[in-house]
């Protein structure tokens, strides 16, 4: 909409001067790319979630918010596509010494109130829940229980729709990229052949988060994340089966009021079957599906009658009152985000010696610890600076956390335990969980979250080992730890 009126309100540009980025666009790549070159079409990129991070413009000079901001981190992200230095820019002589924000919403203000700002929980995408289920419906479909070859063609279709997502993946783009290692290990049909605890994680976890479904009816995916659900609650027996199926009920209610229509008079029987207990006293997930095909396409026969109807107004805007004289805003704001530039170094220096050593798992020496100290209380800030952004965390907790630990050290850590231990496959199993998770992390903080999610499934930690096998088990970990707060002697 507001390309269009841009357009209407700026004919002679032809419609290149301004022009939207956002995922549904083919060339959306293409746009970006022409908008990183400096004098080329478009001049004005209107974002849609896709230029808030990740992307460096040094030519930029205006920035417009246009939409309410809860996240810290995200407006800062946003404010840093402003920062970027640049020469040899006209508007400023020779060096960009500034830059704008038209803020319409508000943000600054809120952020002077409340200066953490409100992280929002992670919302899953309708997509994204789907290919989750998909992908724990192939999982849960390897039991000896689902041989018979109806099962198993069934487990055939959903490895070939998670894989065609997969393969449809735009590598290009920032975010593909990020997941690119996850991507190559699941793109051929064979990956799925057994899937495994981690292989399950994975897909969740790094995948799930970037597909994308071509499916513009809305209903029917909504439909569809209802009959996985309802599938995944038949097999682990488990206690949201009765919600799923309340809601399916209430689906069907509202179907036979729609009798009339031949789609829905075709399958008025199961659509009346589904409403008796009688259904669903020995249901078994390929029923099920045969009602996701039959009934997926009426759903939208529902939502159509409740679409609200348009309501036109002649409303006029009142001048109050005028007041002038006084800045909008007396609240100062501090505009150096201490934690983006601990992060920023230490992702850009990753070749420094006590950041290498905290990432591939070596105790620090003391000159290594002095210097991490200098450049996170002297060099990016002060050490209040630090205290007020990081508490009290060891200066290599911290790095660690965020540098993260190099998968081949984190291998050897428990190389030996895996050999010398005669584990067994679960026990192994539980073992690479816990390296994938230290991998991304760091570092286990506190032992007890071994008995927690994402390792309490299958089987938990104290289940798994005995006495023996848990304190060197935990011994491993705690040394994982204490390298990273250590110093050792040279």
């Amino acid at each position: 909409f507001i390309e269009e009126r841009f357009n209407n309100l700026y004919p002679e540009y032809k419609g290149l001067l301004a022009q939207c980025v956002f995922n549904g666009i083919s060339n959306v790549d293409d746009i970006i790319d022409n908008f990183k070159v400096k004098d080329n079409n478009p001049r004005i990129a209107i974002s849609v979630d896709m230029l808030d991070t990740g992307i460096d413009v040094p030519e930029v000079l205006n920035l417009v918010f246009f939409k309410k901001i809860y996240s810290k981190i995200k407006f800062w992200q946003m404010i840093g596509r402003g920062t970027r230095r640049c020469d040899n820019i006209e508007v400023y002589g020779n060096t960009k010494t500034c830059f704008y924000i038209f803020d319409y919403l508000r943000n600054f203000e809120f952020f002077r109130i409340s200066p953490e700002g409100i992280e929002a929980k992670d919302n899953i995408s309708l997509t994204e829940s789907i290919f989750s289920k998909c992908v724990s419906l192939i999982f849960l479909l390897q039991h000896a229980d689902y041989l018979e070859d109806s099962y198993e063609n069934f487990r055939e279709e959903l490895v070939k729709k998670v894989v065609s997502q997969i393969n449809s993946l735009n590598r290009e783009l920032i975010s593909v990229k990020a997941v690119l290692k996850y991507v190559d290990s699941y793109k051929d049909i064979s990956s799925f052949n057994a899937l495994g605890e981690i292989d399950k994680l994975n897909l969740t976890k790094y995948i799930a988060k970037v597909v994308f479904l071509d499916e513009k009816d809305e209903e029917a995916k909504s439909f569809d994340n209802l009959i996985y659900g309802i599938m995944i609650s038949i097999i682990e027996k488990n206690k949201n089966l009765e919600r799923y199926k309340s809601n399916l009920i209430k689906i069907c209610e509202s179907l036979l009021k729609k009798a009339t229509i031949p789609k829905v008079k075709e399958n008025i029987q199961l659509i009346k079957d589904i409403q008796n207990d009688e259904f669903w006293k020995n249901v078994n997930v390929l029923a099920i599906e045969d009602v996701r095909i039959k009934l997926r396409d009426l759903v939208k026969l529902i939502t159509e009658e409740n679409l609200n109807k348009i309501v036109y107004t002649d409303l006029k805007d009142e001048i109050t009152f005028v007041k002038e004289g006084e800045v909008a805003y007396t609240a100062s704001y501090n505009f150096e985000d201490y934690k983006l530039k601990v992060n920023s170094y230490i992702e850009k220096n990753k070749d420094n010696t006590a950041i290498y050593k905290l990432r591939n798992n070596i105790p620090m020496s003391l000159g290594d610890y002095e210097n991490l100290q200098y450049v996170l209380t002297d060099k990016l800030g002060s050490k209040e600076d630090y205290e007020k952004a990081f508490g009290d965390t060891p200066f290599g907790l911290l790095v660690r956390k965020v540098a993260k630990l190099d998968q081949e050290a984190a291998n050897e850590a428990f190389s030996t335990f895996i050999t010398e231990e005669s584990l067994n496959q679960k026990q192994i199993v539980f073992v690479k969980k816990v390296i994938d998770y230290i991998v991304q992390n760091g570092y286990i903080d506190n032992i007890s979250d071994l008995t927690k999610a994402p390792f309490d499934k299958p089987a938990s930690f104290i289940k798994l080992f005995d006495t023996s096998k848990k304190e060197k088990f935990i011994e491993i970990l705690n040394k994982i730890r204490n390298n990273a707060i250590d110093i050792v002697n040279i």
